[in-house]
């Protein structure tokens, strides 16, 4: 299936982007605006249009690139916008659970700057929250209703209120239809040929002499799912970093693996950093990992002779493994290792309804009354390999299902201990001494025996809008003219209920593998003999569930202020009132951590309150002159009044300006300052752990380059046994597991962004439209986990960057102090901090270039439509530590465990649409400029040292273009077909070892997972 870019589609690209430049999505048409049309209010601001260019840049998709490019699900479309980033959290390729937070939702990650920083409106108001996070599902929005999505890139706190850091996505709906249509789409890829399937209803018309309006929309989706085995080739088997031999080495699959000799590396030993079957040390038969190594100081004669009649004297650090039968034990290698891969989800099922109603009326000249009723119920699906219990635990020495030599190995750890240790499994506690005859295992099970984890979540909201809206009377004549008012409430209610099988609880497991007043344990964790009885004592389901409400009122009065000799002041005030409430209620096991298999979280509840006054005002200053064909000056501001004790009052604001010197060129600049008040995740959330991946520099999943002696002292300073430094036992799995929660005196962040640009719409060539625009988003008091970055930022910080155990870092670490592995109960403490900042600035460049010929495959009138829209990120930097402003994480051209989703430096879509009778063709070019790992350009960005590019395993991801191509017909007014294909040319994503996010040997929200993906809709107006 994997394809190379050719040399036709990037010249496509190319020719493309070259006839329409590189500029900002803008609004504006070319052709005059109608004389109604000048009272648009245009996203960004609350005035009205007069035929200025908003301030802010405003970047356009309508409803026509939704039908075109076979739109299903928003957040898709969205994420081929350069200005957005996958989210690897919420999206369809988000196979995990995050304790305490929503599952099976989509979330919007605007300039990377993450999906808890832009503010998301219907129809210029907030919509409903899904959480403690407030940040706003997009599945809940209507794809048939949509009439376009309109983005400001830049922050919007003044006009919008908390939230608008990075900008706002405002989602236009169609709310005054008359007729009734129906859309029937279907969605399949190559690979597995798996459907997804939508199917929508709308019906609207006028009442009372067309006085009022109503619109009804229904909307059901059904995506199945399909698991990395159904996808199969670059999906399976799971891959990591290894060095390989250079005959067997491949850039896309395992190769053989090569031990390299002490002291040297990989490259000097002959071999070559690549793939290798990467499982986990967590098998179905059991491992045992903290034997001491034969021979070794940390062993004796006794147990080195038990160890020698059990067959482990060759054993490596990694530890025994079982057989099927339990009675026979044998040194661990990493052959052994389980895959966790095939059973996982790549993209997950999901059904969704949504209905939603529109209303209006007309109660005279004055008023219009209007209503907005939403309700949509999703439920979504997990699947993960099955659970394991990896820890330390308690067997009895006489344990009757081990062999007599490992009785005696058992026997010999036990004489070996000194004094009292306890062991702490979930919600129990235990403890042993020398020669009770009870012995501390590291043991490692994959319970296979009870099957793949699975959750299921069913996720509903309901959101209903009243409002009145209408015009006054004027003041005077030459004052507070042309008023508008538009007051409404808005009262959103979110819950989800969260069903988890497949875990187990580690107390019952404990007790399970323990002799209970002499009888043999309930449970045989040796080997494939967990029997159903067994299986039915330690096996647990799980359920948590969350609510979110919202209530809001607001009121706002636009207007002329007075009249100038350059034209009309304009103006817009008012005030608002939000209130918000979250609650996530786990049960017994999920709160107490008493399960392994999903992710624990203790209960999280709280609200916020804040008043809101606000105010807007835009001044003409020059009009009709020479090189001033229009020049202004425009302001906004407001006030925010939050209950939350850490926030207090805040002010935010902004102050702009547009330059029109002559009619077809505009300059535009403003700058802002925009806050985020802390959510109620990040001031209340209860402590939970979640599981990343990410590597511990303790162990051999250090680059070479770094396993340096100063690294080495401080992994033995921090608990890690000195004979284990840099070894793979230290980590023998991706994934590391965190204490992640909330911080009730967290204050709000601050950005300020600097934005100008221009817009070019030359009157010599009509139907061109360019513009460029600059873009500076500069944040301070960042809310962030400790670090900055979550986990492997604290552990980079500690060991690879400060390198004092007594720094605050250091001691957010808990190592077994037998293994060295991190280990609970508090693994790697990262809860939410005012520590960070963050730095992006970049370019927006897009145009518009629409224009007729006299020939066409379908009649002499054929319309040809341009459309380009790129982004070029000149910097992303995040502080994880503001007191520590040398120490940066500049992420621009990278991807990986530290700076996420891959951030090139150029991104961007181009589109060549024809319309020609009844005949529509499209083709659009996707293009991600290529990035590397973050363990090279962090360093190398920092005045570090870099490892070595050989050194690594696939450390660049070529830059990719996607070809998608689309076709439809109109066979009446009243019946249209549209089909297309989506990555045309079928290409494989990336494959990746170690540096995959966060599973699927790849970055599945980035980059197309499924190849191929064909889909085919039919558009009914009855």
């Amino acid at each position: 299936m994997k394809t190379k870019t050719t040399a036709i589609t990037n010249a496509v690209l190319l020719l493309v982007a070259g006839i329409t430049g590189a500029a900002s999505a803008q609004e504006e048409a070319a052709a005059p605006s109608k004389p109604e049309e000048n009272q648009v209010v245009i996203t960004g601001s609350r005035l009205a249009n007069r035929g200025f260019l908003a301030p802010t840049p405003v970047t356009v998709v309508d409803a026509t690139e939704l039908k075109v490019s076979g739109t299903q699900n928003l957040e898709n479309l969205l994420n081929d916008t350069p200005q957005f980033t996958a989210n690897q959290l919420n999206s369809p390729t988000a196979n995990t659970v995050q304790a305490g937070q929503p599952s099976g939702t989509s979330t919007l990650n605007l300039r990377n700057l993450g999906p808890t920083r832009n503010l998301v409106l219907v129809n210029g108001r907030r919509y409903a929250i899904t959480g403690p996070d407030f940040t706003t599902d997009i599945n809940t929005i209507p794809t048939a209703l949509v009439k376009r999505i309109e983005t400001v890139t830049g922050g919007s706190s003044a006009v919008y209120g908390s939230d608008a850091i990075s900008g706002v996505v405002n989602f236009i709906l169609r709310d005054n239809y008359e007729g009734a249509e129906v859309n029937v789409q279907g969605n399949w890829d190559q690979p597995t040929h798996t459907p997804t399937k939508s199917i929508d209803l709308t019906v609207g018309g006028n009442f009372d002499n067309k006085k009022g309006n109503a619109v009804l929309s229904i909307n059901f989706q059904d995506r199945q799912g399909m698991t990395r085995g159904d996808v199969g080739g670059y999906a399976v088997p799971s891959l990591g970093d290894g060095c390989v031999t250079a005959a067997s080495w491949s850039a896309t699959g395992p190769g053989t693996p090569l031990s390299v000799p002490s002291g040297q590396t990989c490259l000097s030993a002959g071999g070559r950093p690549g793939l290798v079957y990467s499982g986990s040390s967590t098998v179905p038969t059991g491992r045992i990992g903290n034997l001491p190594l034969y021979g070794s100081t940390s062993s004796n004669a006794a147990l080195d002779a038990a160890m020698a009649a059990a067959g482990l004297q060759n054993m490596s650090s990694l530890g025994a493994i079982f057989d099927s039968t339990g009675k026979v034990v044998r040194p661990y290698t990493t052959a052994d290792a389980y895959d966790l891969g095939p059973v996982s989800y790549v993209v997950t099922p999901q059904k969704r309804w949504v209905a939603n109603a529109f209303a209006h009326y007309d109660i005279n000249e004055y008023a219009t009354g209007y209503t907005e009723i939403h309700f949509s119920n999703n439920t979504a699906n997990v699947q993960i390999a099955p659970a394991g219990a990896g820890a330390n635990f308690l067997v009895n020495t006489n344990n009757p299902y081990l062999s007599p030599q490992m009785q005696e190995v058992l026997r010999q750890l036990d004489l070996k201990e000194s004094g009292t240790t306890r062991v702490t499994n979930g919600s129990q506690t235990l403890s042993t001494t020398p020669g009770d005859g009870l012995a501390i295992l590291n043991l490692n099970r994959r319970l296979n025996d009870i099957g793949p984890r699975f959750a299921s979540t069913d996720h509903s909201t309901f959101r209903i809008a009243l409002g009145l809206k209408g015009k006054l009377n004027d003041v005077s004549e030459n004052y507070l003219t042309d008023l508008k008012y538009d007051m409404y409430y808005t009262n959103s209610r979110t819950t989800e209920s969260q069903y988890q099988t497949g875990s187990i609880s580690l107390s019952r497991y404990q007790n399970a593998i323990l002799s209970q007043n002499g009888a043999a344990p309930v449970l045989n964790p040796f080997g494939q003999n967990i029997t159903s009885a067994a299986a039915s004592a330690v096996a647990i389901s799980s359920n948590s569930t969350i609510t979110a409400e919202q209530q809001g009122a607001a009121a706002n009065l636009t207007g002329k202020l007075l009249e100038l000799p350059a034209g009309p002041v304009d103006f817009s005030t008012g005030v608002e009132r939000r209130h918000a409430y979250s609650r996530y209620t786990p049960d017994a096991y999920l709160s107490s951590g008493d399960v392994s298999g999903w992710n624990a979280a203790r209960a999280t509840q709280g609200e916020s309150t804040v008043k809101e006054i606000f105010g807007e005002v835009r001044v003409p200053l020059l009009s009709d002159k020479p090189f001033a064909k229009n020049l202004s000056v425009s302001g906004a501001f407001r006030r925010s009044d939050y209950d939350v004790e850490s926030v207090g009052t805040v002010w935010t604001n902004s102050v702009g300006t547009e330059w029109t010197p002559i009619e077809s060129l505009t300059f535009r600049a403003q700058k802002q300052k925009s806050i985020r008040a802390p959510n109620v995740g990040e001031l209340f959330g209860g402590q939970g752990t979640n599981g990343p991946t990410a590597t511990d520099p303790c162990s051999s999943r250090q680059p070479t380059a770094q396993q340096t002696g100063a690294v080495r002292a401080v992994c033995v300073a921090t608990g890690v046994p000195a004979n284990l430094v840099f070894d793979q036992s230290v980590q023998p799995t991706n994934f590391l597991t965190q204490i992640v929660g909330g911080n009730p005196n967290l204050k709000a962040e601050t950005s300020h962004t600097t934005t100008f640009g221009a817009v070019f719409a030359p009157k010599a060539v009509p139907g061109l439209q360019l513009s460029v625009d600059y873009y500076k988003i500069t944040l301070d008091d960042a809310i962030s986990t400790l670090g900055g970055g979550g986990i492997q930022s604290v552990l980079n910080l500690c060991y690879n960057t400060i390198q004092n155990a007594n720094s605050v870092y250091c001691k957010a670490i808990n190592r077994d102090p037998i293994t060295g592995q991190i280990a609970a109960p508090t693994y790697v403490m990262t809860t939410a901090a005012n520590i960070g900042g963050i730095k992006t600035e970049g370019y927006d460049l897009a145009g518009h270039y629409g224009f007729r010929t006299g020939w066409g495959l379908m009649g002499a009138d054929t319309r040809w439509n341009i459309d380009t829209n790129w982004t070029y990120v000149k910097e992303l930097t995040f502080t994880p530590i503001q007191d520590l402003p040398n120490i940066t994480n500049q992420c621009v051209g990278s991807f990986g465990q530290t700076c996420g989703q891959p951030l090139p430096k150029w991104k961007g879509t181009a589109r060549l649409t024809m319309n020609s009778g009844k005949l529509m063709l499209s083709a659009r070019a996707r293009y991600i400029g290529k990035v590397t790992v973050d363990t090279y350009v962090l360093p190398a960005t920092s005045g570090g040292t870099p490892p070595a590019l050989d050194s690594l395993t696939n450390p660049k991801i070529k830059a990719y273009t996607y070809l998608d191509l689309t076709a439809g017909y109109d066979f009446t007014k009243s019946v249209s077909v549209t089909a297309g294909i989506r990555n045309v040319l079928d290409k494989d994503p990336p494959v990746l070892g170690s540096s995959q996010l966060p599973a699927n040997n790849t970055i599945a929200a980035t980059y197309d997972p499924l190849g191929r993906n064909l889909f085919f809709s039919l558009n009914v107006k009855l």
